[in-house]
């Protein structure tokens, strides 16, 4: 029996490299996207490569969606065997400007939709064979990001989430786990770039494999812990970052210039 993937913010970045990895995997992936016109594209691009897939909209902020979507699933796939709560949106200021509305926003799209999501999952995961579930955190989760407070305070809380849910659902079988991504080269990150809250160069500096990662790398390891090769991990936060956040490296170091330029060319 083909097994069921669902993603959510799954219509650009690392959502849709996340479909199109399930897809390589074998499984029917649900598209969930708040822009119902982006998931119905994106599961037209899974078909084009011979992938079958559902698009779906989902507001992870709103109960009532979310609900909808899990009804949709039920009706299109008669089950779920993988949720990827990968939805998610950033905004930058100084931590005593932040607006009150944002705050909220941010915290109810990461965190909100990451327990609304898990916990509509559960009854469905309840009746799979190889129940499991991957967050989407963050390096945010392990250092701090100045300008992105929403961001990392929810990041971090996905985390502990993540080991509250392992701690509760593993006698019901079902894994619960977590992927702390680096800078990774995606729309999000090069908006950052742009806008000069981040340091092109310094990131490359700071990061030991010194270049930026890739959506497809942050795929293949969420597609391992939705694996038969991780039945025994539950509960772990998994950095895909590079080495970024284990560098205590403070001294002048330029070799990364000419290392950087070779991965461009």
């Amino acid at each position: 029996m083909t097994r069921v993937a669902l993603i959510t913010g799954g219509a650009q970045g690392l959502g849709l490299a996340t479909a199109y990895r399930f897809g390589e995997d074998g499984f029917h992936v649900v598209v969930a996207d708040i822009g119902e016109d982006r998931a119905h594209a994106a599961v037209d691009q899974l078909a084009a490569r011979g992938f079958t897939a559902t698009a779906a909209r989902i507001d992870v902020t709103d109960d009532t969606s979310v609900n909808a979507c899990f009804e949709l699933i039920d009706k299109k796939t008669g089950g779920l065997d993988v949720l990827v709560n990968n939805a998610g949106i950033i905004s930058r200021s100084n931590a005593e400007d932040i607006d009150s509305a944002q705050w909220e926003r941010e915290l109810s799209v990461h965190l909100g939709g990451t327990m609304r999501c898990s916990r509509a999952a559960y009854p469905r995961l309840l009746n799979s064979a190889t129940p499991c579930i991957v967050n989407l955190a963050s390096v945010g989760s392990t250092f701090g990001l100045p300008h992105r407070l929403a961001y990392t305070t929810a990041k971090a809380g996905i985390v502990g989430m993540t080991r509250t849910l392992a701690a509760e659902w593993g006698k019901q079988g079902i894994r619960v786990n977590a992927v702390a991504p680096g800078y990774m080269d995606t729309g999000m990150m090069q908006s950052g770039i742009t806008g000069g809250t981040l340091d092109r160069d310094r990131l490359l500096m700071r990061t030991p494999l010194m270049r930026f990662g890739h959506p497809e790398e942050v795929a293949s390891v969420i597609s391992f812990l939705a694996s038969a090769d991780a039945s025994f991990v539950t509960g772990v936060l998994l950095k895909v970052d590079g080495g970024i956040t284990i560098d205590g490296t403070f001294h002048a170091d330029n070799t990364y210039k000419s290392r950087d330029r070779s991965e461009v060319n």
